[in-house]
């Protein structure tokens, strides 16, 4: 793939007269990102989705025709754990289905949200994910992080993309330091204010706040069997949930309802070949997403795509000819955390509160998901 400045799209502004069609977002909400395994691990991902959706009902919202939730480990004492995360908040009359595309799972939620307004099928959507990687042991992490067909594990991948195109672990190590740098000065600005709802007495994300600094990063262990992969330049298990409210505009209308947001394209793509290219398919998504909306690269101000791999998000930006400065402001999985389930939704909730905080008008969000896929969305300012 080449570095593409931008696509022959025809006329953008013909496509922004048509805004009226596009999903609206109404509410976008996350539970902080946690990383203390000691102090998270018996709390269960129905928890935490059940606090996301919990504070999305409330006030004067209609409610959901349907919640959908992603989930990858998806918890095994519920046969539908979006059901139950439901229930778990009092809201068990709702109609719910979860969804397992693994990192994926939280946008491709969003995703289906959005088909299923656009199609006239619901007037309204919850959608979002939900994940804690942190109760569960050693054992049962490697066991889904590891290919049941080559046994290789994810980070294999991760190192693979950095060793076929050219990635060094320096270059991991500075997006690294990077990642919390930003991540931090986030906080300092309260980037995140209005997105997280407290979980249990946490009211911030865990990972930024640990004593993690430049020479520890740069000094970290490489992960066995890499060559460019360390546990501190690569993304952390965590827990969370994530999810929106979506409508279409009559609803929004109805019930008075601020926009937040409106969704305006999606793709997914799917490799053939070595299960490891999911680790290079964001580019391919984003630029099918791009467009499907009718735009050019340049008019996209922030690009979220989930730094599973420092390798991944710095192909991304290579293959896109889109400096990092514009992807993951406000810091990436490095620095926060990967729940995998709901990493697409966190993603999701981040681009909305950004736009709005920063008075910027579209963002991408993109995440890989093996065994060679990957996942596009691109929304649009509701101010704008």
């Amino acid at each position: 793939m080449r570095a593409i400045s931008g696509l022959d799209c025809g006329k953008q502004g013909e496509h922004m007269a048509h805004s009226k069609k596009h999903t609206v977002i109404v509410g976008a909400k996350r539970t902080p990102v946690l990383k203390a395994r000691g102090k998270w691990h018996n709390v269960s991902a129905i928890d935490l989705g059940a606090a996301v959706i919990g504070r999305l009902l409330k006030g004067k919202v209609p409610e959901p025709d349907q919640v959908i939730m992603g989930t990858f480990a998806n918890p095994r004492e519920w046969l539908n754990p979006a059901k139950a995360a439901c229930a778990t908040a009092g809201f068990e009359h709702l109609n719910a289905f979860t969804v397992n595309t693994v990192c994926n799972s939280g946008l491709v939620a969003a995703i289906i949200g959005d088909a299923f307004i656009k199609a006239g099928a619901e007037d309204c959507v919850m959608a979002g994910g939900m994940e804690n990687l942190l109760s569960l042991s050693d054992k049962e992490i490697l066991s889904l992080l590891r290919d049941p067909q080559t046994g290789e594990m994810t980070w294999h991948a991760g190192d693979w993309c950095a060793r076929t195109y050219g990635i060094s672990r320096k270059d991991q190590d500075d997006l690294a330091v990077e990642s919390y740098k930003r991540a931090r000065t986030a906080y300092r600005r309260f980037a995140f204010g209005e997105e997280i709802v407290p979980f249990r007495g946490q009211g911030v994300d865990e990972e930024p706040f640990w004593k993690v600094n430049e020479e520890m990063i740069r000094g970290a262990e490489l992960v066995e069997g890499c060559e460019t992969i360390t546990a501190l330049n690569a993304s952390k298990n965590a827990g969370g949930a994530a999810a929106v409210m979506m409508t279409n505009q009559k609803t929004c209308g109805k019930y008075g309802l601020e926009p937040l947001a409106y969704i305006v394209s999606c793709s997914s793509v799917a490799l053939g070949g070595d299960w490891k290219k999911f680790t290079i398919a964001p580019p391919f998504a984003i630029l099918e997403a791009i467009g499907k909306a009718k735009l050019y690269m340049e008019d996209i101000d922030f690009f979220f795509i989930n730094t599973a791999f420092g390798s991944v998000t710095i192909h991304a930006s290579r293959e896109l000819g889109m400096p990092l400065e514009k992807i993951n402001p406000n810091g990436d999985a490095v620095s926060i955390g990967h729940p995998i389930g709901a990493s697409g939704a966190k993603l999701l909730v981040e681009a909305v509160w950004a736009l709005k905080k920063l008075n910027k008008r579209h963002a991408v969000i993109s995440l890989c998901n093996a065994p060679g896929e990957a996942a596009a969305m691109v929304i649009k300012n509701a101010m704008f």
